[in-house]
């Protein structure tokens, strides 16, 4: 089984990016939990959402709470509490835009520092910094294939009647990627 943790302030898309995750896992038969976390003020209070998903069609999710997370997506410095929950070895990916000082990170950790919002401004995508995440967790994992990932992302965004989004969405995809 594989757990991600999605984190940051709400309105980062740490929602989303988790959709996008589950939507992949679904798409490819995988039993999938998607468990969302936010606060009562929703934009700008704590949010986080922790996909689970099956190595194999057959594997069951029994919970969806977290456990012992693969990876961590950190899109600001108090979401780097939620290694707490990531195994030794964990992805830990962070958005180094929200970073405002030297942080030590634990050794046992595979800590990748990404500029997350600078890339998606640089591609004309300013909310997109978490789909930036994204794409750097689809390669890094390699959990699932570069275009098989992106088209299930597109579905998702498809389904919620947001396909105009598909352009700079992938813009922000392939630029996570090449990020890393």
């Amino acid at each position: 089984m594989k757990e991600c943790i999605f984190a940051g302030f709400g309105g980062q898309g740490v929602l989303t990016a988790g959709l996008v995750l589950a939507y992949t896992a679904m798409e490819h038969e995988l039993n999938t939990s998607w468990l969302p976390s936010y606060g009562a003020s929703m934009r700008g209070g704590k949010a986080n959402s922790t996909v689970k998903f099956g190595d194999t069609p057959d594997e069951v999710i029994g919970v969806p709470m977290m456990a012992e997370a693969d990876a961590l997506i950190a899109m600001n410095r108090p979401s780097l509490d939620y290694m707490a929950f990531c195994k030794p070895g964990a992805l830990v990916l962070v958005n180094s835009d929200a970073l405002d000082s030297e942080y030590d990170f634990p050794a046992d950790k595979d800590v990748h520092l990404i500029p997350a919002g600078e890339i998606a401004y640089s591609v004309d995508n300013a909310k997109g910094a978490s789909i930036v995440m994204i794409g750097s967790l689809m390669k890094l994992t390699g959990w699932f294939g570069k275009e098989e990932a992106k088209q299930s992302m597109c579905n998702m965004f498809a389904e919620k009647g947001k396909s105009k989004l598909d352009s700079i969405n992938i813009a922000a995809f392939d630029a996570g990627w090449d990020a890393v």
